[in-house]
């Protein structure tokens, strides 16, 4: 009995003293993580993160961390692969008071991808939903995307929405100049700039306002066509067609570059408006998350 009487504490304390490094562990592993992403060692957070979510996948910081893994691949510029851990995050921890902010990054992901429906979609769900974080920047974020894409009656629509407005009151008289301005714009004509630029060569590309190019095309067309015409009026057919041959294809280049060019200026145009309209409403930063108490910010490279 003396045996067992002095040998029963044995356990409970070893039992304590496991717990006590487990907590210490997690911690230590969790505060790291937050340091590395907080210093700009992005690559090394993600490791570190995957790392807390395989030693302590119960962990109370376990949302967190999956979380911190797409906002540190975001931090990097890997839209693809924050993406995939977003949706890592959101699979596992839907009721998460941090979804929403996942969500609205992911959307900016997908921006970046080019995928603005997809990005409208979840901008839409945010709003939609009964969580209020980051429904003002989602809100702002979506009528700048149906400007961008010219879709003015649904960005007034929207505008004119009672639950929209709620979020961009302080707003609504900047984001009605913004779409002011868009339907104020002239693009350039695609099929205009072609059909100039085979009447004349070059002339399509000064139609783009892309003056040295039209000259270029034009003294390049036309010494070929001087020499094409020398090389046949001194009977070397030879290299008279060889040089009507190249003559050909810098024509049609020229053609094919006036029409690119001008799709290339109207481009330009929406996205100049679209990065305006981001910095107007300080939209270019976004406040990533506070790991460990330390705000950091995010600025959208557009």
């Amino acid at each position: 009995m003396l045996i067992v009487v002095f040998l029963m504490p044995r356990p409970l304390f070893a039992g304590d003293i496991s717990a006590e490094y487990y907590d210490l562990r997690e911690k230590e592993i969790r505060q790291f993580t937050f340091d590395l992403f907080t210093a700009g060692e992005y690559y090394r957070a993600i490791t570190e993160s995957k790392r807390y979510t395989s030693l302590f996948p119960g962990g109370p910081y376990a949302g967190e961390m999956f979380k911190l893994i797409g906002d540190a691949y975001l931090m990097s510029h890997e839209w693809a692969e924050a993406i995939a851990a977003y949706d890592e995050f959101l699979m596992q921890f839907p009721a998460s008071p941090l979804a929403n902010a996942a969500t609205f990054h992911k959307a900016i992901c997908l921006v970046k991808q080019g995928n603005a429906a997809e990005a409208e979609r979840l901008f839409q769900l945010i709003l939609s939903g009964a969580n209020p974080e980051k429904k003002g920047d989602a809100a702002r974020w979506e009528i700048l995307l149906l400007i961008r894409q010219n879709r003015f009656e649904e960005a007034e629509k929207l505008l004119r929405e009672q639950m929209i407005r709620q979020e961009i009151d302080q707003e609504a008289s900047l984001f009605e100049e913004i779409l002011a301005n868009k339907k104020s714009v002239t693009y350039k004509s695609p099929e205009t700039a072609g059909v100039l630029s085979a009447i004349l060569p070059g002339s399509g590309q000064v139609y783009n306002e892309r003056y040295k190019d039209g000259v270029y095309s034009f003294l390049l067309n036309a010494l070929f066509i001087l020499g094409a015409y020398k090389a046949f009026d001194s009977d070397n057919y030879g290299l008279g067609g060889a040089l009507a041959l190249f003559e050909i294809g810098w024509y049609t280049g020229s053609i094919y570059g006036a029409v690119g060019g001008a799709h290339k200026y109207n481009r330009k145009i929406d996205e100049d408006h679209f990065r305006s309209g981001l910095t107007r409403l300080n939209l270019r930063d976004s406040e990533i998350g506070r790991p460990g108490g330390v705000s950091v910010i995010f600025s959208y490279p557009f």
